[in-house]
């Protein structure tokens, strides 16, 4: 593996650290929030919600890498 390739494989799984203590940090936020859930309930909920939108971002990145969709030229 060349030096670049190391890089980028360092930056990706910083980020991917970064996304879980994110995830973690908004559940955990979601929780105290809606607080007239069960707290465990709550986060879950909380969770559920930020895998979701994680979920459509990444999907929507995936797509634009690919060049998702039809390209129509009128």
């Amino acid at each position: 593996m060349s030096n670049r390739e190391l890089l980028r494989l360092l930056r990706l799984t910083l980020l991917g650290l970064a996304l879980a203590a994110a995830g973690l940090l908004f559940s955990s936020w979601f929780g105290s929030v809606f607080n007239g859930l069960q707290y465990g309930a709550a986060v879950v909920l909380g969770m559920c919600a930020y895998l979701c939108v994680l979920l459509v971002v990444c999907t929507g990145l995936l797509l634009s890498r690919l060049g998702g969709g039809d390209k129509k030229s009128h």
